[in-house]
């Protein structure tokens, strides 16, 4: 099958294209034909190393973590997949194993969900490790509830794009950064408040839309791009953000969040995530959720995805189409 490999560690000048073994899936696992793949900051953290904490790299190592296609087969165990059967899913490479960016991929069972009728391919694989990572700060992570007022730090983005809409429909009251071109946008999925992270301070816009302070705010951007983020928060309020893993990010400080009373937590999409993206999946099939905004590239164009991506370059949310 045709996939795109990597050697070792490195720039996006270690993905090539290649023809490898079509993998088998084993037990407890699906066999899924990959239409389109969704490309994540995680991608080109994977591709340099620095998921090497949390995973095993084998070479060659096919990256990837988010993929829509049709089933292909299933291993012992498994029920309930029929084969040509639209489905999406976050892939094992968390877990060491081969990901998305190939024309096949096993993934487990329990992470594999029915596609969304009324998505097409390129749209569903835009959504897992996206809107898992808002869903789990949101809600397991940020304890969200109805009335809560929410800071969104990076509305725009995809993470951003799920978050604003999850916590609308979970009742609460939703602000958002982003940047004035934007202001529709995240307005238009439900955003009560826009704040210019350019040109606003935006603990003060914060204070004027809720003077008492927030009850949640979920970083989605990280590196100390929210400047008094503690002072935003009312007391007893909470602090989540999604984990970068990149050099020189803090992360959220901790220790003055507690002498003053505040939490904080570091959240990330978790493994398996079948169950939160069924719901996920359930939102977008009823038209109270939209997936973000996308662009398609081809898969032979991956390294020109990761390069737009990890230089801050892309506007919208990127995907490969692998499969006519």
């Amino acid at each position: 099958m045709r996939a795109v490999v990597m050697d070792r560690l490195g720039g996006s000048d270690v993905l090539r294209l290649s023809e490898v073994e079509k993998p088998m899936p084993g037990p407890g696992e699906v066999l899924i034909r990959v239409h389109c793949a969704g490309v994540n900051p995680a991608d080109w953290k994977c591709r340099q190393g620095w998921l090497s904490g949390f995973l095993t790299y084998r070479f060659p190592f096919i990256l990837g973590f988010d993929l829509a296609g049709t089933v292909a087969g299933s291993g012992e165990g498994v029920t309930g997949f029929a084969e040509g059967a639209a489905v999406f899913a976050q892939s094992d490479v968390g877990a060491g194993k081969w990901g998305a960016y190939a024309e096949y991929v096993c993934v487990s069972r329990e992470s594999v969900v029915p596609m969304p009728d009324n998505l097409d391919f390129a749209q569903a694989a835009a959504v897992p490790t996206p809107a898992l990572a808002a869903w789990a700060g949101l809600f397991e992570d940020g304890g969200l509830q109805a009335g809560h007022k929410v800071l969104v730090h990076g509305g725009a983005g995809a993470v951003g794009t799920f978050a604003i809409q999850f916590a609308r429909i979970a009742g609460a009251h939703v602000a958002a950064t982003c940047s004035a071109g934007n202001r529709d946008y995240v307005e238009s999925l439900g955003c009560e408040h826009s704040i210019d992270y350019r040109t606003q301070d935006i603990p003060a816009a914060t204070r004027q839309w809720s003077p008492d302070g927030v009850d949640l705010i979920l970083d989605c951007v990280g590196g100390a791009s929210l400047p008094g983020s503690l002072d935003m928060l009312r007391p007893g309020g909470m602090l989540v953000s999604i984990l970068t893993l990149a050099e020189g990010d803090p992360g959220p400080d901790h220790a003055g969040a507690a002498q003053r009373g505040l939490r904080t937590a570091v959240t990330w999409s978790k493994m398996p995530s079948g169950v939160q993206l069924g719901k996920i999946a359930a939102l977008l099939g009823s038209g109270q959720v939209r997936p973000p905004r996308i662009e398609t590239l081809p898969l032979e164009q991956v390294a020109k995805a990761h390069d737009l991506l990890q230089s801050g370059s892309a506007r919208v949310k990127l995907v490969l189409q692998v499969a006519d």
